[in-house]
């Protein structure tokens, strides 16, 4: 038990240094598949209809997943610092698309 406390004082001690990478990741995960779901990365063309919607369908399972499973994580290992800011970076950039694209229309 000694053992796992220690574990878990180390983890939270190195909360700032993961919040700094948890929000680097985060971005260039967003950026990646922004890219795959508008069909800009290579081998990821979209041709037909079916194939936009099984990328689109695609990277919003990653999206999700990546989410959750970083919430899960931070929650558990009690890094709260990035905990928040992989909440922050995972749902501010795709706010700000949906709002800058929704204030074009």
């Amino acid at each position: 038990m000694n053992a796992v406390l220690r574990f878990r004082r180390r983890i939270r001690r190195a909360d700032r240094r993961t919040a700094g990478a948890v929000g680097i990741g985060n971005v260039v995960l967003l950026t990646t598949l922004l890219a795959l779901a508008i069909g800009v990365l290579p081998g990821f063309e979209v041709r037909t209809g079916a194939q936009e919607s099984a990328v689109e369908g695609a990277a919003a399972r990653i999206f999700g997943c990546w989410l959750a499973g970083g919430l899960v994580l931070f929650a558990v290992l009690g890094t709260v610092r990035a905990l928040l800011v992989h909440l922050a970076t995972m749902l501010a950039p795709p706010a700000l698309l949906i709002l800058i694209l929704a204030s074009r229309m």
